[in-house]
């Protein structure tokens, strides 16, 4: 069980320690990748070694083997290190361990002058010391949570641009602690595979190193926070072309019938072939392929590996006319920063004198009335103190509105807090992500940020739409599009696209339909018959109140056959 301190450091500082069974599992991949020096003990590192439970994983493994160790940890926190004392120093026969209370990458890029002139120094000089074995699972934090001198510091250091998040530091700068071909395992969030911010790892890795697997643990649940994570397996060998093998193991829903059984979601990911494997009274489903990595290649694309998605996603790109990015910008809906002040259940509740004036407030569509063809009112509603009239961000008047301007002013102390509003040159009582006003009016598709398949539907009441859902305003013209656009992503057809182009589940299945992912979205041309029908039969299920599962077969056969595909 977490402590209090640990809870708070999740929290705060992104860690995660890591559970004995993926220790025991990282380590005996690892060294199955690893090579061992002839005539002295093998070295191994843990940059962010916490309570030493990998370390102590790894050393268990060696001497299994027979092979003597000298085992290195470093970490920011005194008691951790303290703690992987305890558990390692003379615990194993033939393995040492030596703890340094420091920060790996601030010392080892020497900015800090609180860290040792090099935390790896052999004491003969200047030659740093090098390690045949990396084993970690670093803090998941941006590192601009750093502070913006020492992120910059890092970023020149280890070569990295743009916003990317601390364990992307960590791998850049095992090159310089790895002995040549050797070989490190490291835990990271999965979402690296598949988003754009993973583009600048995905090069990273591929033109550093020779990946040897990737292991994405899917909805596992390794960790208490809300973290997929994946493993990375890699050697400091320069290659310029590779072959990647990934795989990958997530939940699969109840009544999904297994292939095969394993003892554990370890034992699955070593001996299940692709398909739907028992594990206790949980059922996953294994998928395993490769990434191929040639010269100059580009890394904008995910990381996508299985023959049958790449031929799937050929052929749909193959039969596209356009994308949702053609219907126009995809946005996420407001953003107050101070919801309890700007969105309420009632506010007729409130004293007369506070209660704001009614053309003020408006109806609110949120992700728990976005759903698949229609869109309800939200039991909540907005205070929106804009000119509705004017596309741009244009405040009204808040003296001509007393009740409002009274309202605001009992929650001054909050809102004239947020100083990014401030410093914006903005009122204080502004909403922080207004988008534009006069497009509340417009017909709009809506859809919900996470959701487990696809809930588009287009909203003409004029209601403004949550932070927690996105939405596309569609002009006149483009209205057929727009209903064809709700049947496709409301199809299995886009589930199966998003999965194999960008595959980021969450647990229990969920995706996130963000714009950087629905911008991407394919539409048929409009001018096919099939195409026609489903945009028919959209506009049709939009009229419904109850579940019609005989039109959504319609435009489930419809949207398939638009693309030209047989159904799958």
């Amino acid at each position: 069980m977490a402590t209090a301190r640990q809870v708070g450091r999740e929290k705060l500082e992104g860690v995660h320690y890591t559970p004995a069974e993926l220790a025991g599992y990282v380590a005996r991949k690892l060294l199955s990748y690893g090579s061992f020096p002839k005539g002295r003990a093998v070295k191994v590192l843990d940059p962010a070694c916490g309570d030493g439970e990998l370390l102590l994983a790894i050393a268990r493994e060696l001497a299994e083997r027979g092979v003597a160790a000298e085992l290195v940890g470093t970490d920011t926190d005194a008691n951790a290190i303290e703690v992987a004392a305890e558990r390692l120093a003379n615990t194993i026969p033939g393995v040492s361990f030596r703890g340094d209370v420091a920060d790996f990458l601030l010392g080892l890029a020497k900015i800090d002058s609180r860290q040792p002139a090099s935390l790896f120094d052999l004491g003969s000089g200047d030659e740093e010391e090098k390690f045949d074995l990396i084993i970690a699972n670093p803090p998941y934090v941006r590192t601009q949570h750093l502070g913006s001198e020492r992120a910059q510091e890092l970023g020149r250091r280890f070569g990295l641009t743009g916003r990317v998040d601390l364990y992307q530091a960590f791998i850049a700068a095992f090159q310089s602690v790895l002995e040549d071909n050797g070989s490190f395992g490291i835990i990271v969030p999965n979402r690296f595979l598949v988003t754009k911010g993973g583009e600048s790892i995905r090069r990273l890795l591929a033109s550093r190193y020779q990946v040897n697997e990737i292991i994405d643990l899917g909805d596992t649940k390794q960790f208490a926070a809300a973290v997929l994570p994946a493993i990375v397996f890699a050697s400091n060998i320069k290659v310029d072309s590779q072959k990647i093998p990934v795989s990958s193991i997530y939940s699969v829903e109840t009544g999904t019938q297994a292939t095969s059984t394993a003892a554990s979601i370890y034992d699955a990911l070593d001996g299940t072939p692709n398909g739907a494997v028992q594990v206790g009274t949980s059922t996953w489903t294994v998928e395993r392929g490769e990434v191929v990595v040639q010269p100059k290649a580009r890394f904008d694309a995910p990381w996508v590996s299985r023959s049958s998605d790449l031929n799937f996603l050929a052929a749909v790109d193959e039969a596209s006319y356009a994308r949702f990015s053609d219907l126009g910008k995809i946005r996420v809906g407001v953003k107050s920063t101070a919801d309890k002040v700007f969105i309420r259940r009632s506010w007729d509740d409130l004293e007369a004198r506070v209660r704001p004036e009614r053309e003020l407030l408006h109806p609110l569509v949120s992700s728990d009335t976005a759903e698949r063809w229609n869109c309800r009112h939200s039991a909540l509603s907005i205070l929106y103190p804009y000119d509705m009239t004017n596309r741009k961000r244009v405040p009204l008047d808040i003296s001509r509105f007393p009740r409002a301007a009274a309202y605001l002013e009992l929650h001054r102390e909050q809102l004239s807090g947020r100083k990014y509003v401030i410093d914006a040159g903005r009122h204080w009582w502004e909403i922080w992500v207004p988008q534009k006003p006069a497009d509340w009016a417009a017909p709009k598709i809506v859809f919900p940020d996470i959701s487990t398949n696809g809930k588009f539907a287009i909203d003409r009441t004029g209601a403004l739409v949550n932070g927690n859902c996105y939405w596309i305003s569609l002009s006149p013209e483009q209205e057929d599009l727009g209903y064809l656009a709700v049947a496709v992503a409301n199809s299995s057809l886009a589930m199966r696209y998003y999965d194999a182009r960008f595959g980021n589940k969450l647990y229990a299945g969920r995706r996130r339909f963000i714009s950087q992912y629905v911008d991407h979205f394919p539409l048929p041309d409009p001018g096919n018959p099939a195409a026609k029908r489903a945009a028919e039969l959209a506009r049709e299920l939009e009229g419904t109140t109850e579940s019609a599962p005989s039109l959504e077969r319609e435009v489930e056969a419809a949207v398939w056959s638009a693309f030209g595909l047989e159904q799958a």
